[in-house]
């Protein structure tokens, strides 16, 4: 029963992400600008997304957000809802950095797509440096860049090990890391088991800005461990 049902909630997730998609596919052509797409992104569609999918949206620490400065959000991902999470659960606007496999994803990866995320390629690395080349391009005019450092999102739940390259572009770019950890998506859509849909509280709750001079650039497998540290350690 529970996969009929979890069957009719995707089902309906994938023809109001459809909808998103052509509509602001839409309006960005008569504009010629991808800023449509990123007003649906955060207003339209991940609320209703979550809606859809049984999940219940709690924020914690947003009063620790410094919004006058570009970041890069670092978050734990073992779901697909946490990108609708921290669409909403953020108050500027977000420019993810996924694997470039999501890409291909119907619906979810076109979405994103479509509202000017990076995909990287993570078995060819002069196009992984190219990637991250664009992204530090994004910080320099003052956006806000979304990383998964665990690389792809969790089967278990649990948070894996860091991988080095969105501490590299942060390096680079002199901007604070925000951390982020985000509790119930597991539970609500997990990725291991995705015909697995249950109704849930989904919790954001964000850390302090880690700033950029708390370690030396020569100092990153400290500050990977400092980060990922810190995200396990987030507490309602």
């Amino acid at each position: 029963m529970r996969a009929i049902i979890s069957i009719i909630r995707i089902t309906i997730f994938a023809i109001w992400s459809l909808f998103c998609i052509f509509f602001a596919s839409f309006c960005c052509l008569l504009i010629l600008s991808n800023k449509p797409t990123l007003f649906f992104a955060k207003h339209m569609w991940s609320p209703v997304a979550l809606f859809i999918m049984g999940g219940r949206l709690e924020i914690i620490g947003k009063e620790k957000i410094v919004e006058d400065k570009p970041c890069v959000v670092m978050s734990n991902h073992c779901s697909y809802l946490d990108i609708p999470a921290l669409f909403i659960a953020m108050p500027f606007k977000l420019y993810f950095i996924a694997k470039k496999e999501l890409k291909r994803m119907p619906f979810l990866g076109w979405f994103i797509a479509l509202s000017g995320a990076i995909f990287i390629d993570r078995k060819n690395t002069a196009k992984a440096k190219e990637s991250l080349a664009e992204a530090a391009k994004l910080i320099a005019n003052g956006k806000n860049i979304v990383v998964f450092p665990e690389g792809t999102a969790s089967k278990n739940g649990v948070i894996a090990e860091f991988k080095k390259g969105g501490f590299h572009l942060a390096n680079d770019a002199g901007v604070n890391i925000l951390p982020v950890k985000i509790e119930g998506t597991y539970h609500v859509w997990p990725s291991g088991n995705k015909l697995n849909v249950r109704r849930g509280i989904i919790t954001v709750i964000i850390g302090d800005p880690i700033l950029p001079e708390k370690f030396e650039k020569s100092q990153l497998d400290s500050k990977i461990d400092f980060v990922r540290n810190t995200i396990l350690n987030l507490k309602k």
